[in-house]
């Protein structure tokens, strides 16, 4: 009989509960925020083959705004870089051209990994010299794969033995520049080495101009003879003389005279 009390007591209070709509509700489940509401970072390549391994550390992560040309870029703050290892062709030549294109594809508006070689900071541009490592891995090795651009060469190269005989056994086909060409208002071409210029080649069927005649000759004027004294006898002056080639005149040559010999030693305009 109590059992049955029971269980009709909890049935009544399960029946109070849903007339009166009190149905336990489901608790929401815990939020945690993240520790730092600040957006997360873009991630900078990996340290490159080239300088991994070196004293210098992992490098520092930047952002490539301006590209200059093959070898040269500025990165975020202003701050010019060299790419440590590699020469590419000189801006303003098709190889020059190409090579900027490559860098520009490779880098611009991308992050990327500056690695200083120990000991090397800057060069005489002060431009810093570094190890690059991108996303597509190492810069100068990209690079140095075609022929606009070859292994720097020059009287100082700063990158360690190991990067440049790394990048000579790449460099197969070291650098084809070509020279500039650009046709002018003037009408003239620049090519080569800056500052020269050669004539724009004539039209198909232009004819040659004619060469300007040659002037004529001038008779030369002759020579006027030489003054003599009213005498006959001898020069008007040592300046007669002269011209006429006969200085200097002793005592008793045709021509000497004693107005001609001021000091008397026998010897006219010495």
């Amino acid at each position: 009989m109590g059992a049955r009390t029971a269980l009709l007591a909890v049935s009544a209070v399960a029946g109070a509960l849903l007339l009166t709509g009190c149905v336990p509700q489901e608790l929401p489940r815990s939020f945690s925020a993240p520790a730092s509401d600040s957006p997360v970072a873009l991630a900078a390549p990996a340290v490159s083959p080239a300088a991994a391994g070196n004293s210098a550390g992992a490098g520092t992560a930047t952002t490539v705004t301006r590209v200059i040309d093959g070898d040269t870029f500025v990165v975020t703050g202003g701050t010019k870089v060299r790419v440590l290892g590699i020469d590419s062709c000189e801006a303003g030549t098709p190889g020059g051209t190409r090579a900027t294109r490559a860098a520009e594809d490779a880098i611009l508006g991308q992050a990327v990994r500056l690695t200083a070689e120990p000991g090397v900071d800057r060069d005489r541009y002060g431009r810093q010299l570094r190890y690059v490592s991108y996303t597509g891995g190492d810069l100068a090795e990209m690079m140095v794969r075609a022929d606009h651009t070859a292994i720097y060469t020059g009287g100082r190269n700063d990158a360690s033995a190991a990067v440049q005989a790394r990048l000579r056994g790449l460099d197969a086909d070291g650098r084809t520049c070509g020279t500039t060409t650009t046709t002018t208002d003037t009408g003239t071409t620049n090519t080569g080495t800056p500052g020269t210029t050669r004539p724009a080649p004539a039209a198909a069927g232009t004819p040659k101009p004619k060469p300007a005649p040659r002037p004529a000759a001038v008779a030369a004027a002759p020579r006027p003879r030489p003054a003599a004294s009213s005498s006959g006898m001898g020069y008007a002056n040592c300046t007669a003389a002269r011209a006429a080639g006969v200085t200097p005149l002793h005592r008793g040559q045709a021509g000497y005279s004693a107005k001609l010999d001021r000091d008397g030693d026998g010897v006219a305009c010495e």
